[in-house]
Formats: C-alpha cells, sequence, structure tokens
C-alpha cells in the first residue's frame, strides 16, 4: 500500500546519505500502514456488506408508503438487517432504521441511520455509523451523502462528510475533510482517494499529520 499527497508519495524528505532520516521515514511508513491497513480492511468488507445487503432478502417489515403531498409511492422497509460472513470468513452484520425505494426511480434504493459491523481476526472489530446511504443498483454505486464514522475497537476513528463507493472496483472517494485519528496520531486531508481495492491512497489538499510521542 502507499499514502499519497497529490500523486506524491507521502514521507518526510531525507538525503540520500542520512540514515536516521531514512530510518525514521522506515518507521512512519510502517506506522502508516498500521493505522491504514484496518480501515482498507473493513472498506472492502463495507463492500461485501453492501452487496450482500441489495442481493439477498433481509429480515425486515416491509410497509408501502404513500407521500400524498406530491402522489409519490414509496415502497419501505423498516429495520432491514443483514448477517452473515465476509469472503475472508469474518462476522458481520449491518443493519438499518429504514430502507426505502421510490417507485418513480429504478433502481435507486435509499437507507437510513445506518450500522454496521465487522471482524478481522479474533481480536480487531470495525463499526460504522452513517446517517444515510443511497444505493445505485443499475450502475453499482452506494452514495453516503452525510457525515459517517468508522472506528474500531483499539482505538482508531475516521470521520467523513461523504463518499462515493464504487461497489464493484472495492473504491473510495470524498472530496470533502477527512479525519483519521488514533492513540499518538492524526491525520486530515481535504480530499481522499481509495484505488486498486485497498493497495493505493490519495490524500489531497491541506494534508496535516501529527505523530505524537
Amino acid at each position: 500500500m502507499s499514502v499519497h499527497n497529490h500523486y506524491e508519495v507521502f514521507s518526510t524528505q531525507s538525503s540520500v546519505g542520512d540514515v536516521f532520516k531514512k530510518a525514521s521515514r522506515h518507521s512512519r511508513r510502517i506506522s502508516l500502514l498500521k493505522i491504514f491497513l484496518p480501515l482498507l480492511a473493513l472498506v472492502l468488507s463495507l463492500v461485501f456488506c453492501w452487496f450482500t445487503f441489495f442481493l439477498v432478502p433481509v429480515t425486515s417489515d416491509p410497509m408501502p408508503l404513500n407521500n400524498e403531498e406530491n402522489g409519490v409511492r414509496n415502497l419501505t422497509m423498516l429495520n432491514p438487517k443483514l448477517e452473515g460472513y465476509t469472503r475472508a470468513h469474518e462476522p458481520y452484520w449491518l443493519k438499518a432504521e429504514k430502507a426505502f425505494q421510490d417507485q418513480t426511480r429504478s433502481g435507486i434504493i435509499g437507507l437510513q441511520n445506518i450500522t454496521a459491523k465487522a471482524s478481522m481476526g479474533q481480536k480487531r472489530q470495525f463499526f460504522l455509523a452513517a446517517q444515510r446511504g443511497i444505493y445505485d443498483n443499475i450502475h453499482g454505486f452506494l452514495q453516503l451523502d452525510k457525515p459517517f464514522t468508522i472506528t474500531t475497537n483499539d482505538g482508531m476513528m475516521a470521520q467523513f462528510m461523504s463518499a462515493n463507493i464504487n461497489l464493484s472496483e472495492g473504491q473510495l472517494k470524498t472530496d470533502q475533510r477527512v479525519k483519521i485519528q488514533r492513540a499518538g496520531f492524526h491525520l486530515a486531508a481535504n480530499a481522499l482517494q481509495i484505488r486498486e481495492k485497498g493497495k493505493n491512497m490519495y490524500f489531497h489538499g491541506g494534508v496535516h499529520l501529527v505523530f505524537q510521542k
């Protein structure tokens, strides 16, 4: 995995002969890997969860709702929930307060107040809390257009204002402020792209990286 700022490798600058700075740069790259690998693992697990969520019937209470003001009839599911295992055989669950589909917009499904949990190994767990998500079944895109948070049980927190996720490619993109932090580490940037199914992360604009001893 590589971390970039405007397509330049994000690392401390060092002269060729400066052994100390090279060691420092290597140490910081290792620290970055420890921070971002859990985040990438969650993103990939989340992609699998979303695919399964929309392909498999879920436990829910279907209820047709009619909006009398504009005459639009929506099909609404209350408290849809899905539990299962990722391709890596790790358990997960994903649920929402409400799922709805506008009958006038084929292939567009909305979710409200989303929560999810996924595991990686016996000890590490990931949690997602999102206000809203919009899924485009035709193009395979998921849009989280409201603030959402990803946390782990070992203290990492990633805060997003919004994000667009290409489910088929396993890619995430946001053009709004991102903050990622855990003990001894803080990173903020104005934009983020995760490409090639998590192999590369690109941070853009106003990137601030702080290591605390």
